[in-house]
């Protein structure tokens, strides 16, 4: 029989980040809809603060400092514009702080069409950054706009039953361990350490079934564009069908990308500038040193994709064939690799 082995979960890894490196378009075009996305309120913020501030003293205060004080009132002045003014953006706070809030259930206040008009724009691009991967060359811009046109809406049906998991998590669950059962387990604690203890253990039990879930709906959607499923549905159930197959290859892959984006948000926590008294290269460093994270953070995000389309390719769907330079699209990545594939050699 034909001696067939698995990758290792780092020559995975390797492959899946080579893939992104591969495309720089993809993740200058993701930095760019995110950039787009935030300098309307950027532009308008700075607006309102340049306003607001004048020549007044406290402009002076500002320019050579933190002016606490006008802070404060400015954000209660123009709570529209100042929701995401807080103290938590200087430097890397502001990781630190989204992640606070994600673990405890909070939410930032965003605009709700700001953050549906991001999320819409993602599912767009997602079809085709999918696809580009899966096939591991060069697309054109046709081809790629042609798969986000078609992936669009069983993206957004597969992201409607995302909506209701997640929902359930943040919502039933996250309200069930950290507002009904961590105050009933600590009430008779005298000793803040137990009660550390029982949040960490807590932390871990929301965590799990989080992860399952991302895991899950992660491979539905490499699923739905490596094999071109049309059912939101089918795409799920197929989704747990290869976690649960192969979770010696899923869920150390996860977790690895789970450690890098972790490496990179506490390298950005302890390299990040902070305030810089108003000076210009403070300022552009400061710019300089978020946008660098930002790409990075982007980056991890796409390898989460790449990486699980690289393990799927290699459990499922014939690593051994290869594709040339100039296949017919818009068949399926599988069906391109199947087609333009070289035959297996006769087994021994």
């Amino acid at each position: 029989m034909t001696d067939h082995r698995f990758k290792p979960s780092g020559a995975v890894l390797a492959e899946g980040y080579a893939r992104v490196a591969s495309a720089p378009a993809v993740l200058a075009g993701a930095w760019l809809v995110l950039a787009l996305v935030a300098l309307p309120l950027a532009l308008s913020l700075g607006s309102a603060i340049e306003r607001d501030l004048g020549s007044s003293l406290e402009a002076t205060s500002a320019a050579r400092g933190v002016n606490w004080e006008w802070w404060q009132e400015f954000t209660s002045r123009d709570a529209g514009r100042g929701w995401n003014f807080r103290p938590t953006i200087i430097g890397g706070a502001a990781p630190l702080a989204n992640l606070s809030e994600w673990l405890d259930g909070g939410h930032t206040a965003a605009p709700l069409g700001l953050a549906a008009g991001y999320l819409l724009v993602w599912a767009f691009l997602l079809g085709g950054t999918l696809d580009r991967y899966a096939r591991r060359r060069r697309v054109g811009a046709p081809a790629f706009f042609g798969a986000c046109g078609v992936f669009f809406w069983r993206f957004l049906r597969l992201g409607l039953a995302a909506a209701l998991v997640y929902l359930f998590v943040f919502g039933a669950l996250h309200s069930w361990l950290f507002d009904l059962f961590y105050p009933w387990v600590t009430r008779d604690l005298s000793v803040e350490r137990t009660a550390f203890l029982w949040r960490l253990v807590l932390y871990a039990a929301f965590l799990l079934p989080l992860g399952a879930t991302l895991l899950v709906f992660d491979y539905a959607k490499v699923r739905m564009v490596v094999e071109d499923r049309r059912s939101a549905l089918g795409a799920i159930a197929a989704g747990v069908r290869f976690v649960v197959r192969h979770p010696g290859g899923a869920i150390p892959v996860f977790l690895a990308n789970a450690a890098i984006f972790v490496s990179v948000t506490l390298a950005y926590v302890l390299l990040a500038p902070g305030a810089r008294h108003g000076t210009t290269a403070g300022v552009v460093l400061t710019l300089v040193a978020g946008q660098v994270y930002l790409i990075a953070r982007l980056a991890v995000k796409l390898g989460f994709y790449a990486t699980a389309i690289t393990l799927f390719e290699d459990r499922l769907a014939h690593r051994a064939y290869t594709a040339p330079p100039e296949p017919v699209w818009p068949d399926s990545p599988a069906a391109e690799a199947i087609t333009n594939g070289h035959p297996a050699p006769p087994s021994a």
